[in-house]
């Protein structure tokens, strides 16, 4: 069985870094996906931020705090 995950966040790996922390302390599972081309080292530093669909309810009021945290 597959899940569905839906991307939440998109910034630099400090922040996004940050924002999975915040979510994982509330037991809501991450998963993250690197700009990084693997054996180049190639990357603009941008991280994507995954959640399952039925943890949005949940995460809504934590990612929209750190964004208002952060300023963006």
């Amino acid at each position: 069985m597959e899940s569905e995950y839906v991307c939440v966040f998109k910034e630099n790996r400090i922040v996004v870094g940050r924002l999975q922390m915040l979510l994982e302390e509330e037991e809501i599972y991450v998963r993250l996906r690197s700009d990084t081309i693997p054996g180049y080292e190639l990357t603009y530093h941008v991280d994507e931020l995954f959640i399952l669909k039925k943890d949005l309810d949940r995460a809504g009021p934590i990612i929209k705090d750190y964004r208002l945290l952060i300023g963006r």
